[in-house]
């Protein structure tokens, strides 16, 4: 992989606080924040039984390879983490990258560079998309309709890793657009501290006059080209720090862009949209309920959720949703507190505004699915 080439080449260099801050963040980021948090649901076999041995083989050989790239400054760590995989030492094994290592791990054409740039690009807009979101305060269980996407030229990314997009974005659909023009707009911030020593009493004409230059001119000074501007009878050439190229989002779109990524959020919210982010919201408290009556992962419940008309309403046309992300085989939505009886665990949460009340007991594997008895919307 990318990380083991990474890895062998800073070593070889000597530059091992190098080679080792690359393996730490590869532990943090990609294994632990992406992977292993983005195959739960593999793991916990609510999946085809291949494609979860699937998920626990990968996750057990990117484990066995950190073992062996951190052995030489975390000896003993990785000796115990290795013989738990494998039932032998570390220290008896290949290092990655040598032809040994290679036969068992496979070969380097099993590498996948275009799936790689891929998900870093999808990885790149996620965090620029979420930045947008912060922006305009809307959280992530909250779905929104669409983003407007640029990347890179040449750069496609295939329908799995779009996917990972949508889902870890929570919009829509995506849109990939040539450029980002349209999208934002350029804004001239002068620098006082700046053009104040070298033009004393002109300053604020210059000033002014560089707030009204054209997107062009700011698209060249961005660029490191040479821009004037008129003021009186002179002409004053701007320095690099004489003023900030800032970018204004147009219309009602939250643009974030970096690295040659652009990521164009829109933020409106329609009734159906707000309902799937109350039942979104519903299932993380009761997820947190669960937790709190120590119910295993796969522990199976029967549920009751008891609220106003206007949770009430999310619940039951996201029913299914919730009882496959809460295990819930069955699902009572009813609107007052005098239903609440026969739960292990009651609690009331506030969810956009709404006082509502979740219960929830340990079911029964016989027990019907979410449409059976007493799962009706009782007024």
């Amino acid at each position: 992989s990318s990380v083991v080439s990474e890895v062998r080449s800073e070593l070889n260099g000597y530059q091992l606080t190098r080679a080792y801050r690359m393996l730490g963040e590869f532990v943090s980021e990609d294994l632990s924040n992406w992977y292993v948090r983005r195959s739960r649901t593999r793991f916990w076999g609510n999946a085809d039984d291949n494609d979860t041995r699937a998920a626990f083989r990968t996750l057990w050989e990117a484990l066995r390879t950190v073992c062996l790239l951190s052995a030489p400054v975390t000896p003993f760590v990785s000796d115990w983490i290795h013989r738990g995989l494998t039932g032998e030492s570390v220290h008896l094994g290949a290092f990655p990258g040598t032809g040994a290592a290679d036969a068992s791990a496979g070969s380097p054409e099993d590498r996948d560079e275009s799936l790689e740039r891929e998900v870093a690009a999808v990885r790149a807009l996620v965090s620029l998309g979420r930045s947008a979101r912060e922006e305009v305060k809307i959280r992530v269980r909250q779905p929104l309709r669409r983003l407007f996407a640029v990347v890179p030229e040449g750069l496609e990314i295939r329908s799995e890793a779009l996917d990972l997009l949508l889902d870890e974005l929570n919009v829509k659909s995506v849109e990939f657009l040539a450029s980002s023009e349209g999208l934002i707009t350029l804004a001239a911030k002068p620098n006082y501290k700046t053009l104040g020593p070298k033009l004393g009493k002109e300053t604020e004409l210059v000033a002014r006059a560089i707030r009204e230059l054209s997107e062009p001119d700011l698209q060249a000074y961005s660029a490191g080209d040479p821009v004037s501007i008129e003021v009186g009878d002179r002409t004053v050439v701007l320095d690099p720090d004489d003023l900030t190229v800032e970018e204004e989002s147009k219309g009602e779109l939250v643009v974030r862009s970096e690295g040659g990524y652009t990521a164009a959020l829109d933020p409106t919210l329609d009734e159906e949209l707000k309902a799937e982010g109350s039942a979104r919201e519903l299932v993380n408290r009761i997820q947190r309920l669960r937790k709190d009556s120590g119910l295993a992962i796969t522990d199976r419940i029967r549920l009751g959720v008891y609220g106003p008309e206007r949770i009430r309403a999310a619940a039951d046309d996201h029913r299914d949703f919730i009882c496959d992300e809460t295990l819930a085989l069955q699902l009572e939505i009813d609107d007052g507190l005098d239903a609440v009886n026969g739960y292990e665990a009651v609690k009331s949460v506030t969810i956009d505004d709404m006082d509502v009340v979740i219960a929830l007991t340990r079911g029964a594997e016989s027990d019907p699915p979410g449409g059976g008895v007493g799962s009706g919307v009782r007024d």
